[in-house]
Parts: structure tokens; sequence; C-alpha cells
């Protein structure tokens, strides 16, 4: 039992020493890395060129380091830089701040420096806990300058350097005159195109407004020449064509010329007639859309009028009122202008219109008013009159006759008195 006790408490005491070694470890790592050491957390948003700070880089304000940088991760276009300010030196940090990433040589480490603004007070309110510090322009400018350097001389071979300022050592030796020649010839190159300058920077103005103006064309001129190379192909695969073409275009214009020389008199006399004529046309171009739907709207009644190639009308005869003479020849006096009564004339074409229910006076020209439905006060009135002339017995009978299917020899001589009465619509009464 003694021995087993001795071993059990060897082994305990073996097991505590490795933790205390592990824990030993541990806290030196810590101590090394400080884990222990209390930070106030503020946020830098920086550009992309944030992300190559080591871990545990320095936070400098004026040369003074107030901070560590704890974590760095990408956001957007850009890094987000958590920064550790140590409490004790936060105060000395003011709230306006911007940051810059500097390297501490030229090919250095680098950190982040703190600026304050120009004609900062002392005394200033401290940055708070959890701020977000903005990235100067200025350090951005430089960062990505230098960012973009570093790379291009880490390409460049040292050897390869120095034979090449070497050459250009060599290349120089012995030509400072003809170098300094140069340069004052140069200069005074400088000194006459100095007054163009400004003249020089408008005409790049314009070239780059008329830059401008081609970018949009460019596409339009682009398909133009695209379709011209189709167009060239197309008249190439049809050259026969186009040739009989060009043959035929030659053959008209030698028959229009012939035309011409013949009828070119006919030609100016009609466009003379036809200058009297227009004035006409124009005063009455208002009556040409309401004239050309009279027209399609008078297709179905003239269809139906003159159906199976027959004239269907309605005749109705009136009385005349008395003879023509002299004074009856005709003449045009309808002066009333274009025709604006389109809803009138289309009624009468759908036959809204009879002898029962006459058309509105607008309808009516003064040439056919000729006293049966409006008197116009020169013509006699119709009176009673007898049938029983010669030349109204011949007209009857030989109406008659072809009525009744006989000659006009057997028409009875009653018949004069009977159809003539009822030409002039008058009764017949028989007692």
């Amino acid at each position: 039992m003694p021995k087993i006790g001795k071993a059990l408490g060897a082994r305990v005491y073996g097991a505590a020493f490795l933790a205390l070694c592990v824990l030993f470890v541990y806290l030196t790592y810590a101590v090394f890395t400080k884990k222990f050491t209390p930070y106030d957390e503020v946020t830098l948003q920086s550009s992309k060129i944030g992300l190559s700070l080591p871990a545990r880089a320095d936070v400098k304000i004026r040369g003074v380091i107030v901070g560590e940088v704890l974590e760095t991760t990408t956001e957007g276009d850009g890094a987000k830089l958590t920064l550790g300010l140590f409490p004790d030196m936060r105060d000395s940090v003011p709230a306006d701040v911007t940051g810059r990433i500097l390297p501490k040589t030229l090919f250095g480490e680098k950190y982040v420096s703190l600026e304050v603004p120009d004609g900062e007070a002392a005394g200033a309110e401290p940055i708070a806990v959890g701020a977000v510090i903005k990235q100067s322009e200025v350090a951005i400018e430089v960062e990505e300058v230098l960012n973009d350097l570093f790379p291009l001389l880490r390409a460049v071979r040292p050897g390869d350097l120095n034979v090449t300022l070497n050459a250009i050592a060599t290349a120089l030796e012995g030509r400072g005159d003809k170098l300094g020649e140069g340069l004052e010839t140069f200069n005074s190159y400088l000194g006459k195109l100095n007054p163009e300058v400004p003249a020089l920077v408008e005409s790049l103005d314009r070239l780059g407004q008329v830059s401008g103006v081609y970018e949009d064309v460019v596409p339009e001129l682009a398909r133009l020449l695209r379709n011209t190379v189709k167009t060239t192909q197309t008249f190439e695969s049809e050259e026969d064509r186009v040739e009989v073409l060009f043959d035929d275009v030659a053959g008209f214009a030698d028959t229009t010329r012939g035309f011409l020389e013949e009828n070119g008199d006919n030609i100016i006399t009609l466009s003379n007639q036809g200058a009297r004529i227009l004035p006409l046309l124009a005063r009455y171009a208002p009556e040409y859309k309401c004239f050309l739907r009279g027209a399609v709207a008078s297709i179905a009644p003239n269809e139906s009028a003159f159906r199976n190639k027959t004239l269907h009308i309605k005749l109705e005869t009136v009385p005349q009122p008395r003879g023509y003479n002299a004074g009856d020849q005709p003449a045009f006096t309808d002066s009333r202008g274009p025709f604006k009564y389109c809803n009138d004339m289309y009624a009468a074409i759908n036959g809204k219109y009879s002898q029962e229910n006459l058309p509105p006076r607008s309808l009516t020209s003064p040439q056919i008013r000729d006293g049966v439905n409006y008197p116009l006060g020169k013509r006699v009135a119709v009176g009673d009159s007898v049938i029983g002339t010669q030349a109204q017995k011949d007209v009857i009978d030989l109406a008659a006759a072809a009525a009744m299917g006989r000659p006009v020899s057997e028409v009875p001589d009653v018949t004069t008195l009977l159809i003539g009465s009822l030409a002039q619509g008058k009764g017949v009464t028989v007692r």
C-alpha cells in the first residue's frame, strides 16, 4: 500500500508539473501578444491598402504610440480596421481625427497615423469608444502610389538597374555642352509654346466635344458601312439585272425626251390653264373629305338601284308650270362656296327623304328650284286647263298605244280626256 500511494502521488505531482508548464507557456504567449491588455476599440474605414497592415501594427498620434491594430477585415471596396486605444491614452486623441496608413521607412513596416486637424485647440473632446474614423484623402493617394510603386521596385533587378544607369552615364559622358544646348533650345520652344497654351487647351476641349459626337455617330456609321457592304454584294450578285435596269432607264429617258419635245408646248399650256383652275380647287378643298365620304356611302344605294343591270327607281311626275323660253338658259348661280352639310347629305344618301319628307333647303341648289316645291316668284302658277289640243292628243295617244299594245289609230278619243287629266294631276269624275 505505501508503494501504491507513493506512485500515485508521483503521478499527481507530474501532472501538476505539466499543467504548470502549459500554463506558463500560455501566460508567456498571452503576455507577449497582450491578451490581458485592455483596449478602447474604435474603427478606421480604410482603402484596400489597410489589408496590408501586419498584426498588432502601431497606432500613433503626433509620433506617440496610443494603441494597436487589433483586427483587419474587408468591407465592400475597402478595409475595416479595428483599432485598440490604450485607455490612459484615449483622452489625447480628439474626436475629429483622420487616419493615414504610412510606412515607417520607404519599404518598412506600415502603421496607422492619426492626424489632428490644423488649429485643433488643446483640451478638445476626446474620441468616444466605438467611434468611426475616416481615412484622409491625401493619405489614400499617397498609399496608392506607394502600393503601386512597391511591386515595381521589387520587380526591378538591382543588377539590371545598375547596368542601365551605367549605360546612361556613359552615353552622357562628354556631352554636357550639347545637352545644355539642347535644353536651351527646348526651353526656347517652350517659351514660344506657352502663349499658345490657352488656344491649345481650348482646341483639346473642342476635340473632346467632337470625340463625344463621333462616339454617338460611330455605331450608326458602322451600321451604314455594313449596309453598304450588303448593298454592294447585292449589286454584284444582280449585276445582269442592274445592267438591264440601266438600259431600260436609258430607253425610258429617250422616250421621255421625245415625248417632251413633241408635247412640251401642250404641257406648258396645260400648266397655264391649270393655274386658273387650281384656285377653284383650293377654294373647295374643305369639301373633298365630305365628298369622298359621301361617295363611299353612296356605293350601297347605287348598287341597289342598278341591281341586275336595271335601274330601279320610284318616278313621280309633276305638272310643268309653263314652257321654257329664251330666258331659261342654263346658268351656274350657286355661290355658297364649299359644301358644309355632310350630315344632311348622308341622310339624303341613306334614303331618309322623299316627296312626303322633303330634304332641307341647304341640300337644294338654286338651279333645281323650279317653283314646284319652292316658288321663286318669277313663273306663272299652274292653273286649270283643258286637254284637247292636237299636240297634246298626239302625245297621249302615242303613250296610250304603247301601254295598250295596239296601233295609235285604234286608241279611243276618250283616252285624251282621261290620261291627259291624270298627267296634270287632276281627278276624273264619272257621272
